[in-house]
């Protein structure tokens, strides 16, 4: 517990801390160069947006569904943080962890501005997102937590769950068979 504890508040600082840095040096960066900061060609590309709606700007304006959503999330994943072990389900119990920065990282700035900073850009996904009709679409560490916690929880479901499941039947018929 104490190990997603920290994984938790290092997520929610990391991103709380970039969202300030990022209200206060890219807006005037890129309006004196009226372009996007580009970090890494074709891959990072920097530029403030402050986004009123859901992940890649839908539900504009809908913040009392974004309040009801958010703490029923925090709901389940707490539910589900009580079940984490790092010892047995490490990667289950990181992505838990990470719904939970995540998901407040983000709900911080809601219920203090009443939008999310977004300030990173990936060029690289632009083709794939044109081709399933979403635009650009920038995004913050809190998102990132997300997208990796969702990545980690499927990996443990469809792969480690599995072989725990396996361990678990193979202890139980050494329990049972006779000695």
């Amino acid at each position: 517990m104490r190990i997603g504890a920290v994984i938790i508040i290092l997520s929610i600082l990391i991103d709380q801390v970039t969202k300030q840095l990022a209200h206060a040096y890219i807006p005037a960066i890129v309006a004196n160069t009226n372009t996007d900061i580009v970090l890494i060609p074709h891959l990072l590309q920097l530029n403030y947006y402050e986004n009123v709606g859901a992940s890649l700007g839908i539900f504009t304006g809908a913040q009392l569904l974004f309040m009801i959503v958010t703490i029923i999330a925090l709901g389940i994943f707490g539910y589900l943080f009580l079940q984490s072990d790092f010892k047995d389900k490490k990667v289950y119990s990181i992505s838990i962890a990470l719904f939970i920065g995540g998901t407040l990282g983000n709900a911080i700035d809601r219920a203090l501005y009443g939008k999310v900073i977004d300030f990173m850009h990936f060029p690289f996904l632009t083709p794939v997102m044109n081709t399933i009709g979403l635009s650009n679409f920038y995004n913050n560490f809190a998102d990132m937590f997300l997208t990796a916690a969702i990545i980690l929880f499927a990996i443990d479901l469809f792969i480690f769950e599995g072989k725990r499941k396996k361990k678990e039947q193979a202890h139980a018929s050494a329990d049972q068979s006779p000695s």
